[in-house]
């Protein structure tokens, strides 16, 4: 478990991050996020393939955390859909924001430490993203199995490095040279995690490190390149996961 002013140098972090996004989106810069409905489009599509078409067919529970300004079950089929942030209360305030929120999903306020939610509840878990952004990472865990009933499925998503990049970035991570992720992961240390806190990989999907590296290095502005330079460059790493009872 990381410090408590770590922890608060990320969310500052990320709080700026979403003002700026919201100054684009008022000014006209950047179009409205389409992203959310491709990964809940994604998701829908993934869990089909799997033969569990029954959690998107628009009768499953579904929580989400870390869900942002908006989140992935604004777009997604669920008849129960609560998503939690810790900046939620700034999201909601926030007039380049509130109009795009999804209506019907009940947002939340809360961490992933302490979930505002009832215990097993929940058929469909989505932590997109954010896995790396929170203070105990394994608390955060035992809450997300916690609001699962038996046999629920998780679905989590989490920027991973090489082994190498892993080391770096937990080095510039400590000295706060990227602040808004404290914890790091390889996609062999991401299955270990969820074995260890009671999770069954159900599949996993695993973006390509060379594929990253080369839009690090094409990518506008210094700090990608950098990212290249130093190993840190991200690929994106999904997997679903059933509770285990």
């Amino acid at each position: 478990m990381m410090a408590l002013d770590r922890w608060e140098t990320a969310q500052k972090y990320e709080r700026g991050f979403w003002e700026d996004q919201a100054g684009k989106l008022a000014s006209g810069e950047t179009a409205d996020m389409s992203w959310y409905q491709w990964r809940a489009d994604q998701l829908s599509s993934w869990l089909g393939k799997l033969g569990s078409q029954q959690l998107a067919d628009g009768t499953t529970r579904a929580l989400e955390v870390g869900s942002g300004h908006i989140g992935l079950l604004a777009y997604y089929p669920a008849a129960e859909r609560v998503a939690v942030d810790p900046l939620d209360a700034s999201y909601s305030r926030n007039p380049a924001f509130a109009g795009r929120r999804g209506s019907g999903v009940d947002y939340r306020e809360g961490r992933g430490e302490s979930l505002p939610v009832q215990t097993g509840r929940y058929d469909l878990l989505v932590i997109e993203n954010c896995i790396d952004h929170v203070k105990d990472k394994d608390a955060v865990m035992t809450e997300l199995r916690r609001a699962l009933r038996p046999e629920g499925v998780l679905y989590l998503t989490v920027n991973c490095r090489t082994l190498f990049g892993y080391y770096v970035h937990r080095a510039l991570s400590r000295l706060r040279l990227d602040p808004g992720h404290p914890h790091t992961f390889t996609g062999e240390r991401v299955i270990a995690f969820l074995r260890k806190h009671g999770f069954e990989i159900i599949d996993m999907r695993v973006g390509a490190y060379g594929q990253a590296l080369r839009e690090d290095i094409k990518g506008p502005g210094l700090r990608p390149r950098l990212k290249a330079i130093l190993g840190v460059s991200e690929f994106l790493t999904s997997v679903i996961a059933r509770r285990q009872k």
